[in-house]
């Protein structure tokens, strides 16, 4: 996780199935608040937890390049957290959607 606060070129990271609990959803989570690089995060079928998802929505209160987190198959991850996690990444893609509208 820690090459992933510096690195400027991954856009897809795909860890499914790879038994990524909650400290390494925590440690993913604090890499996202410094990498501005990263679109998506497939955390699908591993063993993550509403403490886990706690620590992604933290991190997309400053990380605005996601925007697609896919949390499926975890069946510790409540609707309200999976809710929440949506509204935040539906706020990127309306930012990401502002800035290239910008840009023209």
């Amino acid at each position: 996780a820690d090459a992933l606060k510096c690195n400027s070129s991954l856009a897809v990271l795909s860890l499914m199935h790879n038994f990524v609990g909650d400290d390494g959803t925590r440690a993913l989570a604090d890499a996202l608040k410094d990498n501005l690089s990263l679109n998506e995060l497939i955390l699908d079928s591993n063993t993550v937890s509403d403490d886990g998802a706690r620590a992604l929505v933290d991190a997309l209160k400053t990380n605005l390049s996601l925007t697609l987190l896919d949390l499926d198959g975890n069946a510790g991850v409540s609707d309200d957290m999976l809710a929440d996690i949506r509204s935040r990444l539906k706020r990127n893609q309306l930012v990401r959607r502002s800035a290239f509208t910008a840009l023209r």
